[in-house]
């Protein structure tokens, strides 16, 4: 059988400056560990701390390999850093199995998948998820399931996301009754989550006929002396926000209404 040369491409990243995406090719064979060794010391020669290798091309690992890269990784994990694999192939992902790698590295599918969680962990860059919609009340159930799956896709616990669903259903429930009816009409659901927080804002064109109304619900609460207010139901759901969110503001006018919300992560 033909080996194949293994080829190292060194592929920095612009907007990540401690991160390095290095492409392997060929086979990793027992006589490629003093190159893998050098190409890592020249990476972090460079102040790179997170290496991402990419082995798409790849054919074979040896156990060899596979304990030179066991090192590397020690060495940058000392420097606060990782070494992650992706875009192996479903037989390469068994073999490292089978060899135990999995229970070390990471592996992700591709370089996107890869870099997208270095800015959420290491950077922790926030991530923005936006959807219009038009005003129907059944399409809300499943926006807020939406939003929860994405909360614990995220790392975010059972509570905090419930909690986020029942903040998502109450907001979207309250621009659709408060907002045009006609469904060019739409509704703008923005969440923009990181690895504190989460915020959700929704954003609807206000309905002339339902403007006082809903001014109404949000002035401060009555005492029992006083006239109570309109819609106490729709009320009593934006006081359930107040108490399950950590900071809310509301901005109604004749040409819409937006309801920002943020939940800080408790889990």
């Amino acid at each position: 059988m033909t080996t194949q040369r293994m080829e190292i491409d060194i592929q920095e990243v612009p907007e990540s400056e401690g991160v390095v995406i290095l492409h392997f090719s060929g086979d990793l064979t027992s006589e490629c560990v003093r190159r893998i060794n050098e190409c890592f010391s020249a990476v972090g020669k460079k102040g790179k701390t997170y290496a991402i290798a990419n082995m798409a091309e790849v054919t074979l690992i040896s156990s060899a390999v596979l304990g030179e890269f066991m090192g590397c990784r020690k060495r940058l994990i000392e420097e606060h850093g990782d070494l992650v694999f992706c875009g192996l192939d479903l037989e390469m992902r068994t073999k490292l199995h089978l060899m135990g790698a999995t229970k070390i590295f990471r592996i992700y599918t591709d370089i996107r998948t890869a870099l997208n969680s270095y800015k959420w962990e290491i950077e922790r860059q926030p991530e923005k998820f936006h959807v219009s919609f038009p005003p129907y009340l059944k399409i809300v159930p499943p926006l807020r399931q939406l939003v929860s799956r994405i909360a614990r896709q995220k790392g975010y616990g059972n509570r905090d996301s419930f909690r986020i669903e029942t903040i998502v259903d109450e907001i979207c429930n309250n621009a659709v009754e408060h907002g045009r009816p006609k469904a060019d009409d739409l509704i703008d659901l923005t969440v923009i989550i990181d690895p504190d927080k989460i915020e959700i804002d929704v954003r609807n064109m206000s309905d002339p006929d339902k403007v006082a109304s809903l001014t109404a619900m949000l002035l401060p609460e009555k005492t029992d002396t006083d006239k109570p207010k309109p819609d106490v139901k729709r009320g009593r759901g934006l006081s359930l926000i107040k108490m399950l969110s950590d900071g809310m503001s509301v901005e109604c006018t004749d040409r819409g209404t937006s309801v920002r919300v943020k939940k800080v992560r408790e889990e």
